[in-house]
């Protein structure tokens, strides 16, 4: 056993101690900074160790008792802890403060970035029972949870703290009824919400064929929840990490769920993309929306890369005379274009292609004064995306971002064609883990 004082907090989300006399540095989940802890070595290189938490010998200042029953706390097996939530050991207003941090040290230490203003982090507007979709797996015996850390074992929950309570229900009613089956056929059941309480719901199973039991639990559930509005069956037949196939049928009900966010109202079918923090991604994109603006700048056309079903298009549609949405994804855009008509926002223009494919396209109408606003996956600005914002007529870009270490990449990259990084602002969308969004507004040097 090794005795440590956890300094910070990594980009990662552990807390970082240093060991003996070559100051070694070693990752500890579920630290605090200010813990004085016992921990045990579990993996030990040339420059990093890990480290986990055996006992919690005085505790730093901002820890706080964990709420949910399935957080890791000192001694507990990993296999009775769930990995959902790694921070809740922290107060909420110190997971404010090192989400801040961990951006000014993504920006320092990846791309050399020391005097960027990085504003203090929106709070969410609900730090519990937020989340408005959920994918649960299910295992042998009716088991149903979350991973536990590092492992696809299935921590069999009753409960869930970052979920709402409808959600909740619907998992222990599917448990319930699939205890009656021997054969564990279920891979995932899907759920999603709107700010009404009703519910989208998908089964997800490795063949196309449902058994009886499944014709069961969709009629159970049926009966037991008014409160959902359709189900669907997805079939993935591969053993990946991926949790949806590419095939989808409706079994009973709606094909769409309706959410309104903001003053735009989407229809969203199960596999669609979408914040699953409703009132911080109003946040997210109201800042979005002001970055664009910043300094009374007005633009002629925005580009809208990684516009999946469309939300940030609408929002930014307020500001400018065009939005081009680019989305590989075609159901996507094929959900983007009725959102448009639904809502009424007639200056949109969505292209179903990958941004690569796009460039030669969009180059021809980047006319006038251009914005372009990206929200990429974790993995950041594609080589594509790139080399389509090094075109002298894009002036401005406002960067979403779920990684601030890619950000920080984009950051550096986008540099060396001429774009600066002003200001970033930081958005929690996941409370009670040390993930983070933010906001950056970069413009092009005037030369």
């Amino acid at each position: 056993m090794t005795k440590v004082k956890i300094d910070r907090i990594a980009p990662e989300g552990a807390g970082v101690a240093r060991l003996g006399p070559s100051n070694l540095v070693v990752f500890v989940p579920y630290a605090v900074p200010g813990d004085v802890l016992e921990i045990s070595l579990d993996e030990k290189r040339s420059s990093y160790a890990r480290g986990r938490i055996v006992q919690v010998l005085a505790p730093g200042p901002d820890r706080i008792e964990p709420r949910c029953p399935f957080h890791f706390a000192p001694g507990k097996s990993a296999r009775a802890f769930c990995g959902g939530c790694d921070w809740q050991q922290l107060g909420y207003e110190a997971q404010l403060r090192l989400k801040r941090d961990i951006v000014v040290d993504c920006l320092k230490r990846l791309a050399g970035l020391n005097d960027v203003p990085v504003l203090p982090t929106i709070a969410s507007p609900r730090q519990w029972g937020y989340r408005n979709k959920v994918q649960v797996p299910f295992g042998a015996g009716a088991v149903a949870g979350f991973y536990a850390p590092g492992s696809h074992r299935i921590v069999d929950l009753t409960e869930c703290a970052v979920q709402p309570e409808l959600s909740v229900r619907i998992i222990l009613k599917a448990k319930d009824i699939l205890r009656r089956d021997a054969n564990p056929w279920l891979r995932h059941l899907l759920i999603r919400l709107n700010g009404r309480n009703r519910a989208l719901a998908a089964i997800v199973t490795k063949t196309r064929m449902i058994p009886p039991s499944g014709m069961v639990l969709s009629d159970e559930l049926r009966k037991a929840f008014p409160e959902i509005v359709g189900l669907h069956h997805n079939a993935q037949p591969e053993e990946s990490s991926v949790i949806l196939g590419p095939h989808w049928r409706k079994l009973w009900g709606a094909d769409a769920l309706e959410t309104k966010l903001g003053a735009f109202s989407f229809l969203l079918s199960p596999a669609s993309f979408f914040q699953v923090n409703s009132g911080a991604a109003e946040l997210l994109y109201d800042t979005a929306l002001d970055f664009l603006r910043d300094g009374g700048a007005r633009f002629d056309l925005a580009l809208d890369l990684y516009c999946g079903v469309g939300p940030l298009a609408f929002w930014i549609s307020r500001a400018v005379r065009t939005v081009i949405g680019v989305e590989e994804n075609n159901a996507a855009v094929e959900d983007a274009w009725k959102n448009a008509r639904r809502n009424g926002v007639t200056n949109v223009d969505f292209l179903a292609m990958k941004t690569e494919a796009a460039v030669s396209r969009l180059s021809k109408r980047l006319e006038g004064r251009v914005a372009a606003v990206a929200d990429p996956p974790r993995s950041g600005l594609s080589p594509a995306a790139r080399n389509l914002l090094r075109h002298q007529a894009i002036r401005r870009l406002v960067y979403v971002s779920c990684d601030p270490a890619t950000f920080a990449r984009d950051a550096k990259e986008t540099g060396r064609f001429g774009f600066k990084l002003s200001k970033v602002q930081p958005v929690d969308l996941f409370p009670q883990t040390s993930h983070v969004e933010l906001v950056g507004l970069l413009d092009r040097s005037k030369t």
